[in-house]
């Protein structure tokens, strides 16, 4: 067997690395030619991640009692707001070593994957262009690598007016709340620029996202290898910590402007 599978459905492998990610890598490379590859990246946690301390996974896990007090104050809104402030926070690559991976994968088609929501969002006139801009600015583009570079989903459902996209190498799923799955968003775009792969790779930081994508391929392209790559890199990352109460005026504040929109 080429890989071993963990206990969570869909995993094939957890690691905290992206040296890791690159001998797992190699090994699809070796077994699949590169044109026969789709690799996909999540963004938020895997790619980039902001850079403030209250958006640090570790942090968040320590005062997650308080952000759930602060939720239950807005029962109506729509939680994904809050969230969503948080693309707009100055960004940090999570592993320089994304640099040489890429050039390992010459050849592959490559894209980034995320649940993020598209089209108009709070200041953004598209997010699917914020979130394009937002790895330009570490030198990361998927550009160039289909015939048509910007499209909509039209068989997946809309949330929030807005429907999944692709867009210059940037697929967003708009399922961070909405009625998709990354799993489903994934197929559609296959059957959308009409291609099956012998092999899909994804590295994200949620096992969920591997869960549904597996899921999905299994049902609608049965014949392609799944590969999924748990990176946990970002959840152990915190070089600075913040008090509770800095953490609540944080999110108080996220809050309170997204009741307002």
């Amino acid at each position: 067997m080429l890989f071993f599978k963990l206990g969570k459905p869909g995993v094939t492998k957890s690691v905290k690395q992206m040296v890791q990610v690159k001998r797992i890598l190699d090994k699809c490379l070796r077994r699949y030619a590169a044109e026969d590859i789709l690799c996909a990246f999540d963004i938020d946690l895997t790619l980039i991640q902001p850079e403030n301390p209250a958006l640090y996974v570790p942090n968040v896990k320590k005062y997650i009692d308080v952000y759930q007090d602060i939720k239950k104050q807005y029962p109506n809104l729509d939680t994904t707001l809050p969230l969503v402030f948080s693309l707009f926070e100055p960004q940090h690559l999570v592993d320089e070593a994304i640099y040489d991976i890429l050039k390992q994968l010459h050849g592959v088609k490559t894209i980034a994957f995320t649940a993020s929501p598209s089209g108009p969002y709070l200041q953004a006139p598209r997010v699917e262009i914020v979130r394009y801009e937002s790895l330009k600015q570490f030198q990361i583009s998927f550009e160039g690598q289909f015939q048509d570079e910007d499209f909509v989903l039209d068989e997946c459902p809309s949330y929030r007016s807005s429907k999944p996209c692709f867009y210059k190498g940037v697929l967003c799923s708009n399922s961070e709340k909405g009625t998709t799955t990354k799993g489903t968003v994934l197929t559609a775009f296959l059957r959308k620029i009409g291609w099956t792969p012998k092999c899909v790779i994804l590295v994200d930081d949620r096992a969920k996202n591997l869960s549904d994508v597996s899921i999905s391929l299994k049902e609608d392209f049965p014949k392609t290898r799944f590969v999924g790559i748990e990176y946990l890199k970002a959840h152990d990352y915190c070089p600075q910590s913040i008090s509770k109460e800095g953490f609540k005026l944080y999110w108080e504040k996220c809050f309170v402007d997204a009741s307002k929109l």
